[in-house]
């Protein structure tokens, strides 16, 4: 198979992680990261935990308006890694070729003082793995490696999106490898995407092509962006609650008014 860089859908899936008193709250959310959140049914979605000492386990998820959501409660203190996987869809970029999407999502959150474990792989199909060590990064270079069912993803495209409303745009080398410079503290996205010429069927389309997608959204050291996890410490955001408020609810009101107006085109 050829595998090239392709642009990025316009809809992502990513991860928030906030603290509420003993418990973290966990969110996957499917849309445009700045913008609104989309319509989603909470039974496309997988999700998994890595406790700091390794153990792996699914978290139940339950509806919460357009989004999916779960609990839990750590048992133990270091990196907790929380990572989804979206049920496969179709779309066609610009009615170009028709392209079957793979949409999977990361994130990182610290308890506490235990452990580093985000620069271990999670065994995601494709993962961005970063090399910088997130519970030091403030700003500067951010460097990772992005993978392909467990193997270096050349000319992988990535992009990163900015708590300043900056994008970060670079490619992986031979190895997989990137490095972007993030001169703003907050929240980060970074998305990796591959697209290969494989031909298939996903219900009653054809497809000609497969875009697969993966975020890798965390906080580095500073002030709270307008997006994503909670802070690595632990602590709670109060902006970060403000902001998906505003979001869920635009979201809302433009998924009422597309089901009186528009006849909805397929989720990518």
């Amino acid at each position: 198979n050829i595998i090239f860089a392709f642009p990025v859908s316009a809809h992502e899936l990513w991860i928030q992680v906030d603290k509420e008193d003993s418990e973290l709250k966990v969110e996957v959310l499917w849309g445009h990261i700045r913008d609104f959140l989309d319509n989603a049914d909470h039974n496309d979605y997988q999700l998994f935990v890595r406790f700091p000492q390794g153990k792996v386990e699914e978290l139940p998820l339950e509806g919460v308006g357009v989004q999916a959501r779960a609990y839990l409660t750590p048992g133990e203190e270091g990196q907790y890694v929380f990572w989804a996987e979206r049920v496969p869809s179709t779309f066609t970029p610009g009615g170009g070729v028709p392209t079957l999407s793979v949409q999977q999502a990361k994130t990182v959150f610290q308890v506490g003082e235990g452990p580093g474990t985000a620069e271990t792989p999670a065994g995601m199909l494709l993962e961005i793995v970063p090399d910088t060590d997130l519970q030091a990064f403030s700003t500067g270079t951010f460097a990772g490696q992005v993978f392909l069912q467990d193997k270096a993803a050349a000319g992988a495209n990535i992009s990163a999106y900015g708590p300043g409303g900056e994008t970060i745009t670079a490619q992986t080398g031979q190895d997989g490898s990137f490095s972007i410079s993030l001169d703003n503290p907050g929240l980060w996205l970074v998305k990796a995407n591959v697209t290969s010429d494989e031909e298939g069927t996903l219900g009653q389309v054809q497809y000609e092509a497969v875009s697969r997608t993966a975020t890798l959204v965390f906080a580095s050291q500073g002030p709270q962006g307008s997006f994503g996890a909670g802070n690595p410490s632990g602590g709670s955001s109060s902006n970060s609650t403000g902001v998906l408020f505003i979001v869920f609810i635009s979201g809302l009101l433009l998924g009422a008014a597309g089901a009186f107006f528009l006849k909805k085109p397929a989720s990518r």
